[in-house]
This record gives structure tokens, sequence and C-alpha cells, in this order.
């Protein structure tokens, strides 16, 4: 399984729902820019707008993606220094969930892991990013924070998988 920890979204496999809405609002935004500029280079009369419109909508769109992509590449920038430089832990796999309600390309539903973990005598609980292979196994390696324990990553190689015949 591949480490989702880069700072440049995997348009195949995104690790969070906030990945995917990135995707989508930069796919909405180049739309609507294209029909923008297509509208402006080949002046087709519109009925009942301008094509201005195609061209607001395309930036208030990309003016919404900025945010998430912000919050998106902190998310995958914290996950790529707990798996360099976090404290590895043992966990345990509490819960398993699928996303049936997350649909993205030809993937299956993601699933997701719940994560107990012990350290310093607490007990502390993380979840996966998505996992787009059904999970197995119950145990699991975490990277923590050592000055935040809280603060932790599931590795998604640590973690066994369903053997499916495709």
């Amino acid at each position: 399984m591949d480490l989702h920890t880069h700072y440049i979204m995997d348009l195949r496999r995104p690790a969070s729902r906030l990945e995917m809405v990135v995707i989508v609002l930069d796919a909405l935004a180049a739309v609507f820019l294209l029909l923008f500029g297509l509208l402006k280079l080949f002046t087709i009369p519109m009925r009942g707008g301008e094509p201005w419109m195609f061209g607001v909508t395309g930036l208030l769109l990309l003016f919404a993606a900025i945010p998430c992509t912000v919050i998106a590449r902190r998310q995958g920038r914290r996950r790529k220094w707990l798996r360099r430089s976090g404290f590895p832990a043992q966990g345990r796999v509490i819960k398993v969930t699928c996303h049936r309600c997350v649909n993205y390309g030809n993937q299956r539903h993601p699933w997701t892991v719940l994560c107990q973990y012990r350290y310093e005598g607490e007990t502390y609980t993380v979840r996966s990013t998505f996992l787009w292979e059904e999970p197995a196994g119950s145990a699991a390696k975490i990277f923590l924070d050592q000055e935040r324990p809280g603060r932790a990553w599931v590795d998604p190689e640590s973690l066994q998988y369903e053997m499916r015949s495709r």
C-alpha cells in the first residue's frame, strides 16, 4: 500500500474527505473557467445569462478551494512528519468503518480504522486516513508526537488487509 503523505494529493486515492472536496472544487473551477474562456473566445451567444458568470463562478470555486487545500496540505505534512520523526507505538484496532456514503471514481468505498494505543500510562485513540482496501487485522503501528501524544498517525502499511479476488 502506498504512503499518501506527500505534499501533492494523490488523485487516485485521496486520504480524507477534505482531499476529495479539494479535488472536486478544483475540477469544477477548471471547468467553469474553461467554459468562460471558450465563450469569450468564440463569442457564443447565451440565452438568459452572460459569459462572465462562468468566470465569476469559476473564481468563487477556486477561492473556496484555497483554504481547503491549505488545510489538507498541512495535514499531509503532519502525517509525513509523524511518519519520519514520530515515536512508534503498538496500537490495537478497536473499530473498522466502511464509509458507504463516500464514492470516488472506480474505487470501492474507503475504510477507516479506529486504533487505541498507550503511551506513558495513558490510553489514546486515533482514526486512520482513508484505506482503499478492507482492513482485517487487529494490530497497527502508530506514530505519535511525544510532546502531544494525542496527535498520532496510523501507518497503513502496518495493517493487514482482506484478500479479495477481482
